[in-house]
């Protein structure tokens, strides 16, 4: 069996399973376009498909895999996620990230929400050497399925042989809908 069989078959096998929630969120600002399709495959699990399209750093496509808690007004996510650098200022690669999210409702349907991910050199491939993720967000929920939200995200590349570059970095304005 070739790997582009065998990894067609997972994805297509972790597309039918059944998710208990879905939650689409949109991102952009005048150099980035960011999507992230999230769907929760238990209360303690998730999975996420993320793009993201920077004018100056070039596009990244990444899948992670979650494991979730919730504490009262808190939520803890721990997992890994696997990224393909597809870079302007230097070779393609990918790597894969190990970190997570965390979320605190503040009530007043206002909730602040922050992700990090780092990737050392053994779990990079390719001519990149590392990176390094930071995501923070307020959101505020229209209602139950639709959400508004200001961040700010920075993305980082480390190369072997080039410098190190910003895939994205900068402030964002978006929305969640949740279905």
């Amino acid at each position: 069996m070739t790997v582009k069989t065998l990894m067609t078959t997972l994805v297509l096998s972790a597309l039918s399973i059944n998710a208990y929630a879905t939650d689409f969120t949109f991102g952009l600002n005048d150099d980035m376009l960011s999507t992230e399709l999230q769907f929760d495959l238990n209360k303690d699990v998730n999975a996420s498909l993320d793009y993201i399209y920077a004018d100056k750093g070039g596009q990244m496509l990444s899948g992670a895999l979650h494991i979730a808690h919730d504490a009262g007004i808190h939520h803890f996510e721990l997992g890994a996620k696997f990224s393909q650098v597809w870079s302007k200022k230097s070779q393609n690669g990918n790597f894969v990230g190990i970190g997570g999210r965390y979320a605190m409702h503040l009530g007043s349907n206002v909730s602040v929400h922050g992700s990090g991910y780092y990737s050392p050199s053994v779990l990079s491939f390719g001519d990149i050497d590392g990176s390094w993720q930071l995501d923070g967000r307020v959101q505020y929920s229209l209602n139950p399925a639709l959400a508004l939200f200001v961040g700010y995200r920075d993305i980082r590349l480390q190369y072997d042989h080039a410098s190190n570059t910003s895939l994205d970095s900068g402030f964002y304005l978006g929305a969640k809908a949740s279905f």
